[in-house]
């Protein structure tokens, strides 16, 4: 997983998705961000309508749905990549290395197993896992 993946997908939306609102400096505070990398974060968790932003008084990041029905897979599909190369050699810019396809596509359903998680999951500790 990528430092982008860590810090955008899963910490901030759980400060997000814990205090209902967030501003931008609240989560670079909380969670030793860049505010320029967050800038860049943000932005794309909104493109993907996982996070809605509002500007002045009153504003922050709010989560676009409930936690509920936002899951940790959706967050790493959707604005960043899991794997490049999985499923068409064609569609691979490294097709010369796609005998490693079924290594790749049995840890990509292994990953989607794992990140198939909501962040109402993560937040009442029902995963197993601390949030």
């Amino acid at each position: 997983m990528t430092r982008e993946v860590d810090y955008a997908a899963l910490r901030c939306l759980l400060v997000i998705a814990r205090r209902g609102r967030a501003g931008t400096g609240e989560i670079t505070e909380t969670q030793d961000v860049p505010v320029s990398f967050l800038g860049k974060i943000v932005s794309a968790l909104a493109r993907a309508g996982i996070v809605v932003t509002r500007r002045g008084a009153g504003g922050g990041e709010t989560l676009a749905r409930s936690p509920t029905s936002i899951t940790v897979l959706e967050v790493i599909q959707r604005p960043f990549t899991v794997n490049y190369c999985t499923g068409d050699p064609r569609s691979c810019d490294r097709s010369d290395d796609y005998a490693l396809e079924p290594v790749r596509a049995r840890a990509q359903r292994a990953m989607i197993e794992a990140f198939d998680v909501s962040f109402d999951d993560l937040l009442d500790g029902s995963t197993g896992m601390v949030a």
